[in-house]
């Protein structure tokens, strides 16, 4: 399956790509709160980017969508708000991590978000919408090496794997730490698939 990650492109784009044999996107709305959303993406609509998410499902696209948690003024209620606006969208997974504060960034000052917080997040997304798919990011991991395991634990379950040559990551450098960044490809999936046996899970794909 081809999953893109390209973030705003026209609907007529994204037509060629399904045409072209595309079949699953992830692109985040970031938040719920439009204030926060405006603060961030000034030069992009709040209201467009939601009207997007819904046509790319409507469309026949399998949508990965969700948010950031540790936006500078968020409160607990923009995060209850947030799992709720992706199901709204009607995700078919749902993808929040931790802001990461990275260096040359407006945010690399921030503090790391705290990971109970994030895990109560899977944990209310999982009530909220119990069939839903809820991924463990790698942004996720970078928190702290056991949070994969945690999350899986929290209600996650769905994982996706670093497939990228080694030679190749450092043109994906997205946040510092990321956990894989050094593993063999091979690697990477043995120990996945050991995790996911080791607390009673079976690997499938999507399903969908």
């Amino acid at each position: 399956m081809v999953f893109l990650s390209v973030g705003i492109r026209s609907r007529e784009t994204y037509d060629k790509l399904y045409e072209a044999g595309a079949r699953a996107i992830l692109l985040r709305f970031e938040t719920s709160n439009r204030k926060l959303f405006e603060d961030m993406r000034p030069e992009t609509s709040f209201d467009g980017r939601i009207e997007l998410l819904k046509w790319l499902k409507g469309r026949g696209y399998i949508v990965a969508t969700g948010f950031l948690v540790g936006l500078p003024g968020e409160t607990h209620e923009d995060i209850v708000n947030n799992i709720l606006l992706t199901k709204e969208i009607g995700a078919d997974m749902y993808s929040h991590g931790p802001l990461i504060p990275t260096e040359q960034t407006p945010f690399e000052n921030e503090k790391l978000v705290n990971k109970t917080l994030m895990l109560k997040v899977i944990s209310l997304s999982r009530f909220a919408d119990r069939n839903s798919k809820i991924l463990v990011t790698t942004a996720l991991e970078t928190l702290n090496m056991d949070m994969k395991k945690k999350g899986l634990l929290s209600g996650a379950n769905s994982l996706m794997i670093n497939v990228t040559p080694k030679q190749y990551r450092e043109r994906y450098n997205l946040y510092p730490g990321r956990p894989d960044k050094d593993k063999e490809i091979m690697e990477n999936i043995k120990e996945t698939l050991d995790l996911l046996y080791s607390i009673g899970r079976a690997p499938i794909d999507l399903g969908l």
